[in-house]
């Protein structure tokens, strides 16, 4: 076999390799609910990591007669069944896995996108961005956009919307992770963008807050937003970590926050009853019971998108959440790799249709790392309209 084909095989077991370990990352932030056992977990996935990357190596010096380390993954794919044969299997069925999900998933009949203005928070603050960070190393590495907010208005088109209903909007955002890494001036002008938007309703998805110590920090953003019908939140996997959850949950429903973890409200604009439901496993509690004697048009918040199928099982009309980051790192054609979710990638952000129930997950406003390359963070203002059959 020639040098070119060896290497070729070579590059196809070792991303295989790279695509099984990632895959298996993916899985475990996305359904191991106690975070001990998740970090064991991923220390187990990062020594498979290593000892696969490390094995061609060990053969080439070791074996008798000297095989190269690309020659010994390139026989697994013509020779012998092996490690790298399946690796290369399994890049090949994640790729296209990934292909079908992003043909079947597109839903344009479902949303537009009405408006994108980028706040260049980064260059408003100037040095200040960076130097009073806690991370200002990777804050300031060429290319981050973690301090470029998209501040977008999408149109969503959902089945039986009542006509009180058609144009009620909604400000969408998530993952705040409050840690010091993106410095306080940063959540001084996403509230003032916030309240620009003036929404019917605002909605927060969970993972707010990583440092107890910056309590004060989201009592300053979210404290005298106001919107018509309200504001509600969900906490998320960050949310409990620490065992901050209940200070939080109390801290918020202190300064007029309504909790939706677990529990199903009910209330009425317009003239029409809007039943409003939180669910915040599978790190957080039991499921809603979604059993409103009179049951009006159904939004779900939601930390995770992995709860869609449940939420289509549940006919809700929207569901919102976040959780994923829109990867938080998108590669050109690839798109995002590491996501937090069941799925993999499948649900990192956008709009998502399933039955009757639309699904609309953020990139969310932050992240545990300061780190977004080609996916900027996001706060969304969502009009509802009705769908023209």
């Amino acid at each position: 076999m020639s040098l070119q084909m060896e290497l070729l095989l070579f590059a196809t077991g070792s991303l295989g390799h790279v695509a099984i370990c990632v895959s298996a990352l993916n899985r475990i932030q996305g359904c191991v609910a106690e975070y001990s056992l998740e970090k064991r977990l991923k220390r187990c996935v990062a020594g498979w990591a290593f000892i696969w990357l490390c094995v061609p190596l060990v053969v080439a010096l070791t074996s008798e007669p000297t095989v190269s380390p690309w020659a010994y993954v390139a026989r697994q794919f013509y020779a012998e069944w092996g490690y790298y044969s399946f690796a290369g299997m399994w890049l090949f069925a994640v790729a296209l896995q990934r292909l079908l999900h992003v043909v079947t998933d597109r839903c344009p009949r479902a949303w537009d996108l009405l408006s994108s203005d980028v706040r260049d928070i980064n260059r408003l603050l100037g040095k200040r961005f960076v130097k009073e960070s806690i991370s200002s190393f990777q804050v300031s590495l060429w290319g981050n956009e973690v301090g470029q907010l998209d501040v977008n208005r999408k149109s969503l088109k959902l089945v039986n919307l009542p006509k009180e209903l058609d144009g009620l909007t909604i400000t969408h955002f998530s993952d705040l992770h409050i840690t010091g890494a993106i410095v306080r001036q940063y959540y001084a002008q996403l509230k003032e963008e916030i309240q620009k938007l003036d929404s019917d309703l605002i909605i927060l998805t969970g993972d707010i807050l990583d440092d107890l110590t910056r309590m004060d920090w989201v009592l300053d953003l979210l404290s005298g937003m106001k919107a018509r019908a309200g504001c509600y939140f969900v906490l998320g996997n960050h949310d409990v970590r620490h065992g901050q959850d209940q200070l939080l949950r109390a801290e918020l429903e202190r300064i007029g926050w309504q909790d939706l973890g677990g529990k199903t409200r009910q209330i009425e604009f317009h003239g029409q009853l809007i039943d409003l439901v939180g669910n915040e496993l599978p790190w957080i509690g039991t499921a809603p019971e979604n059993n409103t004697a009179n049951k009006g048009f159904s939004i779900c918040a939601v930390h995770t998108p992995d709860l869609l199928q449940w939420g289509r099982q549940s006919d809700f009309n929207l569901m919102l959440a976040g959780h994923a980051h829109g990867g938080q790192i998108r590669l050109p054609i690839i798109g995002p790799v590491v996501c937090p979710s069941a799925h993999g990638v499948r649900y990192a952000s956008g709009v998502f249709e399933a039955g009757e129930t639309l699904l609309h997950v953020s990139r969310g406003v932050s992240g545990y790392h300061p780190l977004r390359w080609r996916c900027r963070p996001e706060l969304t203002q969502l009009v509802l309209t009705a769908r023209v059959p």
